[in-house]
């Protein structure tokens, strides 16, 4: 898919896994019909929560506030807009309103010109290795010594005196 006709729940889905480092974790608890992340990024948290910046500012806020240098520009076709996000170079993408031209443009800053289809079912993502998971199940662990003999995430009552 290329990053300038990016629409609707596919925009959705790489601009959560665009406001994420390699080094974090997204979680897609759902991916159709609505995505709905668990991430951490930042001041941004968002546990199992909808994420739909393509419908409204308020999801969109964080990419705009990303922009280092931003410029949109109006026509009879919608919206140019020019942007540089951190040490990167800046890019450019067309939208029919600012805010999808926006976000078009966050998305190919950090992935390029094209990227591939969403996963259909719930998966984490992270340093780019896409690990599917059942819904309602515990998402995988990336550590090397995480097992079922590890207390990692291990939460025990308290005991009783």
């Amino acid at each position: 898919m290329r990053t300038n006709e990016l629409e609707g729940r596919a925009l959705d889905y790489w601009c959560a896994r665009a406001l994420v480092d390699d080094d974090e974790e997204v979680i897609f608890v759902e991916v159709e019909p609505r995505v709905v992340v668990t991430l951490t990024h930042g001041t941004l948290r968002k546990l199992a929560q909808p994420f739909s910046p393509s419908d409204e500012w308020g999801d969109a806020v964080v990419a705009l506030e990303l922009a280092d240098e931003l410029q949109w520009v109006r026509s009879e076709q919608g919206v140019h807009c020019r942007a540089r996000f951190g040490e990167g170079v800046p890019t450019e993408a067309d939208g029919e309103h600012p805010r999808i031209a926006l976000l078009r443009a966050f998305v190919q800053a950090r992935f390029g010109e094209s990227v591939e289809a969403p996963p259909g079912r719930p998966h984490a993502v992270r340093q780019g290795k896409v690990r599917p998971y059942d819904a309602g199940g515990v998402p995988p662990t990336y550590g090397e010594s995480a097992g079922a003999d590890n207390e990692i995430g291990d939460i025990r009552t308290v005991p009783r005196q």
